[in-house]
């Protein structure tokens, strides 16, 4: 039986450190994703936290009201939407100055109103600013307020952050290809001749790609494997210094998003630096092999 070229003691000690070299890279990769999957949740908590005040106007009755306010939480932009009654708007100005103002004033000067809490994907600006815009045509309402400096700032600063890790992410992503592309070109060198021979006896780049594509993949696969067991092994002894982080992973599906992530950025990295080292093999002149 013919014995795979690849099957020999030196190519597997170049096959284990192949696969370590992307294991590590890969374990970089995935500490990249979970920052970037912090950042969003964290970028969407700040969005979530914008609120819009409406101020009812006085003829409105309470019943109106109520059917306003159920109008506004079937919107799309509402996250949470809630009532506050004109008795107990009054009722908390009265506790917070800590005497009876209504008895002095003779009447309650202080409106009903809704607070909309707006859902993160609708805090931007100019959206928003459609929001208040279509509610200030509803005669009920007499008054729409929102922070709009404070959203201003805070969308800024959300911008920074977000440029901030893109661009980081940038970076180390180039980092991995780079390292990935030398690593896997480091393990197919010893084959340069055999990729060659085959060449010269007239076998396309696909079937002389075949072999080793499918043996990159599997590097990339086990890499990212034991990547992704090295993160979790992380995660887990360092559990009570990084259960807020823990936490946040563990919502929305954000561990599998990181699982998918690696899986898929290990093999699509592995298979594209396979086919790269091999075709600039397949292009080098033989006299240039030695």
């Amino acid at each position: 039986m013919k014995r795979s070229p690849f099957k020999t003691s030196a190519n597997t000690i170049s096959s284990v450190s192949t696969i370590i070299g992307i294991t590590l890279v890969l374990v970089l990769v995935g500490t990249l994703l979970i920052v970037s999957l912090l950042g969003s949740a964290v970028t969407g908590h700040y969005r979530g936290q914008v609120v819009v005040q409406i101020m009812i106007a006085d003829d409105v009755e309470e019943q109106d009201a109520q059917l306003l306010k159920k109008h506004i939480e079937g919107e799309p932009y509402t996250s949470e939407a809630s009532y506050l009654s004109k008795e107990e708007a009054a009722a908390l100005m009265q506790e917070e100055l800590g005497e009876e103002f209504v008895d002095f004033l003779g009447y309650n000067p202080l409106p009903a109103s809704i607070d909309i809490h707006i859902k993160p994907e609708f805090s931007d600006e100019d959206k928003l600013a459609e929001i208040v815009k279509e509610l200030e045509k509803n005669t009920a309402i007499n008054e729409v307020v929102f922070q709009h400096d404070l959203l201003k700032q805070m969308n800024a600063n959300l911008s920074k952050w977000s440029l901030g890790i893109s661009l980081i992410g940038i970076v180390l992503l180039i980092i991995a290809i780079v390292l990935i592309v030398n690593t896997i070109q480091l393990a197919i060198f010893s084959q340069r001749f055999l990729i060659k021979s085959m060449q010269l006896v007239g076998a396309t780049h696909w079937f002389i790609q075949k072999p080793f594509l499918r043996r990159g993949l599997w590097f990339g696969l086990l890499a990212s494997l034991l990547a992704l067991a090295v993160i979790f092994m992380l995660l887990y002894m360092f559990r009570s210094d990084l259960q807020d982080m823990i936490n946040i992973l563990q919502e929305k599906q954000r561990l599998l998003a990181l699982i998918g992530g690696v899986l898929i950025i290990g093999l699509f990295l592995s298979g594209v630096a396979t086919v790269y080292a091999v075709n600039r093999f397949i292009r080098t002149d033989a006299d240039k092999l030695y």
